[in-house]
């Protein structure tokens, strides 16, 4: 790298592998990671959800800001005019980018010494994961099917998300392998802050000073949960369409992360059938990442599912994952009686407000009250991507 070349690191998946825990620590540590000579670039973290859309041209004027469409021109300017000698460019929606895409994007780093970086977790525990996520985006696909459906290799989009070889095939391009980082989820049971280490050793950063206090999160919920919200998921018809027209805030964030993730219970596991199926899988996959010759930050051997390491159980043996009626429906009236809870609170909120400020009809507060209101209920969180 020349004196005057900066070093662009293009973190681009998988997805549920730490990505939101990741990239809000960078987002919170913006001040920190400067002055360590990182930067991001591009204001916010959602426009680089935009980048995202961008590149596999997903853009919709029904949809996205007048902002989205101008990102690739904002982040040109940002890369003409960087100060920083590193630059990170972070989300999991990088993952399923087709090779022509990626190769779109290396087009606009030719002035930069690019870096592609991949967090990566072991099957067992991503599928399972991955499910339970398409549910939030609004599926209605039974557990049963999604898993027939990835081991006969028909859910394309999962294998474009979750293979991590064909991931860093795609976006190596005209990289040499060494460029190429995979840094492997920790196994549970490893120190919570090992995968930050890991990322950060990467990046050239001290994982001591960044601020991961607030950093945002993407709970898991139970395995009737997940029944639950599938269901109504069907049950919404034609009611908020499409994740980024409302849904993505009122049922993913309010209705799974804040009410549904809450309640605990036991979580989607993969079935004690596929667990041969899934070591074999993860082998082969690890075979290729192991040939390629990528920089592997971790152990590859992360990526291969156990049931049992030092004596300890990672994931429970589980024949056949199911969700009974009943717990479905003691899922469903808990869920009730905390949105009744959080309307009521809410109700309250908005008629102190207005007599406070003396605000009239319509009963809603005025525009100055309403990030001060959606910040104190913590029922309405500003939209982010749909995935995360």
């Amino acid at each position: 790298m020349s004196a005057s070349q900066a070093r662009c690191y293009l973190h681009v998946g998988a997805p549920k592998t730490g990505t939101s825990y990741l990239q809000s620590a960078m987002w919170a540590s913006r001040d920190a990671i400067a002055a360590q000579g990182l930067e991001l670039p591009l204001r916010r973290a959602n426009e680089h959800f935009w980048l995202t859309l961008a590149l596999r041209g997903q853009l919709d004027d029904d949809m996205d800001s007048p902002r989205a469409h101008t990102v690739l021109d904002r982040l040109d300017k940002d890369l003409r005019t960087r100060t920083a000698s590193r630059l990170l460019i972070s989300h999991e929606l990088l993952a399923p980018v087709e090779a022509e895409q990626a190769a779109r994007l290396h087009a606009m780093l030719t002035d930069h010494e690019v870096h592609v970086v991949i967090t990566a977790r072991d099957l067992a525990r991503q599928i399972p994961a991955e499910w339970q996520q398409s549910v939030k985006h609004r599926s209605q696909v039974t557990y049963e099917r999604f898993l027939n459906a990835v081991v006969k290799r028909r859910r394309t989009y999962f294998w474009s998300m979750q293979d991590v070889a064909d991931i860093a095939q795609r976006w190596q391009g005209p990289l040499p392998p060494e460029r190429v980082h995979v840094v492997t989820v920790p196994p549970p049971g490893s120190p919570p802050d090992l995968l930050l280490h890991r990322f950060c050793s990467v990046l050239g950063l001290d994982p001591g000073s960044l601020a991961t206090d607030a950093t945002r999160a993407n709970p898991s919920m139970g395995m009737a949960q997940t029944e639950l919200l599938r269901r109504v998921n069907g049950a919404l018809g034609d009611r908020l369409p499409h994740p980024r027209a409302g849904y993505a805030q009122v049922v993913k964030d309010y209705l799974g992360n804040q009410v549904l993730a809450p309640q605990g219970g036991a979580r989607p596991v993969l079935p004690a059938r596929l667990e041969g199926w899934c070591r074999e899988t993860a082998a082969e996959m690890v075979a290729r990442l192991d040939s390629a010759g990528y920089d592997v930050v971790g152990d590859l051997a992360d990526l291969i599912p156990v049931a049992v390491r030092d004596g300890a159980v990672v994931e429970p043996h589980v024949e056949e994952p199911t969700a009974g009626e009943a717990q479905v429906a003691e899922a469903a009236v808990g869920a009730l009686a905390s949105m009744l809870d959080q309307r009521h609170r809410d109700l309250e909120e908005l008629r102190r407000l207005r007599r406070s400020h003396q605000v009239s009809d319509p009963p809603h507060p005025g525009p100055r009250n309403v990030t001060a209101l959606k910040r104190r209920l913590g029922a309405l969180r500003p939209r982010r991507s749909p995935r995360s």
